[in-house]
């Protein structure tokens, strides 16, 4: 194994921020609480045992495991028997996880929100890892004998690797370093305040990358405590306010929305720090926690590939309905570059990002593709304006990908699994939009008699996991398009 020349791609100082960690988890869900202590063997053992099921230096594994110690037990101790682990949602149906091991020459899955039983659907060999009482995950080998198997990615060491839309809507793996997680938890750090004192909630999957920099690595780094939940509830959530003394909410704006539907006085506890990222936090939604809790709700903004960029002062007031994500954090440089008009009024500029949190690149055929970074700078694909006090506004992407509750869905994937369903001759995935502007996966279908959307849901529930499933399928005789057979998006219901 071996990094491209200056190209730091150690998981060291990952490994060292989770070894050095001293706090602990709550997981409110299910009642379990795992120590400083009880983290550190857990690492050790499951190494042992990983070692055992022959997992080798160099190797990638899809890595489905839940919120909770779990989380940093097993993705440690896969770096430190040099595998790299490509972070895919706890609920990934077998069917997808194999899916992406194929497709990233992966050679073994991780997981545990699936039987034994369930896994040996798609692997040919599944056998338990355990830490009793507090880790049970079943461990699968993939056929690397598969025709659909990729041989001709080469090993790289020991990395996280997330998967990201990118900014042309083809499914990427960005290769995201030790030494930039540990960069993206010191940026929230001396942004935010967060030390040993807060409990930080977890609602959101520390797959996603925000959930992994705020609720994975701002812990490790910061000594605070952890509780976590494996799927978000509001019943949970407020008990975790009431019992558990939680200072930090990471949230996404959907589950704020959730949360004040007949709140009450419930949150009368409310965590002192709250942020909303992932998608756009509307000023009704911003105005009207504040009302209930007294606690201003602070617009994060960040992408994969560059880990976080900006938290809105904790003084501001309202969302970030009108684009306002706040100011580039310490240590993360923000410019823009070139133009496209906006209503013809005024011209508004792509936001590219350069951090010490920035990714290497994208996992390649080739190893480490860095031809996205130019001197170190990213195009986010977000356009965007700097104001004269150096807050960043932000008016949408140029790309076609669905923000479903905060996790992005690229169209190509889903419309690649509808395809798969026989009868089905053309179809076409889009973002639909709600009466509050939240957005949703549609499908335009074109098929033969037989196939209607009840048959296409279906199908699509057994293959995709549950933000990725459209919400809404229209069977159409024939899908709008222009004269070059470019679907008219404009056209589509």
């Amino acid at each position: 194994m071996h990094s491209e020349v200056g190209v730091d791609l150690s998981p060291t100082p990952l490994i060292e921020a989770v070894r050095g960690y001293r706090g602990g988890f709550i997981e409110i869900d299910t009642g379990i609480r795992v120590s400083a202590a009880q983290l550190q063997a857990g690492i050790d053992s499951l190494a042992g045992q990983m070692r055992s099921l022959r997992l080798e230096p160099g190797d990638r594994v899809v890595f489905a495991i839940s919120n909770g110690a779990s989380f940093p037990a097993v993705l440690t101790a896969l770096l430190e028997r040099g595998a790299s682990p490509v972070l895919a949602h706890a609920l990934t149906p077998p069917v997808e996880l194999r899916r992406i091991a194929m497709r990233f020459g992966a050679k073994h899955i991780v997981c545990d929100r699936h039987s034994q039983q369930d896994l040996l659907a798609v692997c040919p060999v599944v056998n338990a890892i355990e830490c009793d009482p507090w880790l049970a995950a079943q461990w699968g080998a993939v056929d690397t004998t598969a025709p659909a198997f990729v041989t001709t990615i080469p090993a790289t060491e020991a990395t996280p690797l997330h998967q990201t839309s990118g900014t042309t809507g083809v499914p990427k793996i960005a290769v995201r370093p030790g030494a930039a997680a540990v960069a993206e938890a010191e940026h929230y750090i001396q942004t935010s305040g967060i030390d040993h004192t807060d409990s930080i909630v977890v609602t959101s999957p520390m797959s996603h990358a925000y959930a992994y920099g705020m609720g994975f690595m701002v812990p490790m780094l910061s000594g605070a405590r952890v509780v976590t939940m494996r799927e978000f509830k509001p019943q949970l959530l407020f008990q975790s306010f009431a019992e558990a003394g939680v200072t930090v909410f990471p949230a996404v704006p959907a589950m704020l929305e959730v949360i004040l539907f007949g709140v009450g006085d419930r949150l009368k506890n409310s965590p002192r720090t709250v942020f909303a990222a992932g998608a756009p936090l509307s000023e009704r939604v911003a105005q009207k926690y504040q009302d209930k809790s007294g606690t201003i709700v602070r617009p994060l903004y960040g992408t994969t590939e560059t880990g976080g960029i900006t938290i809105a002062a904790a003084n501001r007031t309202g969302g970030s309905g009108n684009g306002c994500v706040g100011a580039a954090m310490q240590d993360v440089e923000a410019s823009l570059r070139g133009s496209v008009p906006s209503d013809g009024k005024e011209q508004i500029q792509t936001l590219w990002i350069r951090s010490s949190s920035m990714m290497a690149g994208y996992l390649g055929e080739g190893g480490l593709d860095r031809s996205a970074l130019q001197n170190g700078w990213f195009n986010t694909g977000d356009m965007a304006r700097i104001d004269p006090n150096g807050s960043i506004h932000l008016s949408g992407r140029i790309t076609e990908v669905i923000n479903v509750g905060g996790m992005k869905v690229i169209p190509s994937e889903v419309e690649e699994v509808i395809a798969g369903l026989e009868c089905v001759r053309e179809v076409k995935v889009y973002a639909g939009n709600s009466p509050s502007g939240a957005q949703f996966v549609k499908a335009a279908v074109v098929a033969q008699q037989g196939i209607d959307d009840k048959t296409v849901r279906e199908y699509c529930a057994s293959q995709l996991i549950y933000y990725k499933r459209p919400s809404a399928v229209l069977m159409l005789d024939a899908l709008p398009k222009t004269p070059s057979g470019k679907v008219i998006l404009g056209q589509l219901p």
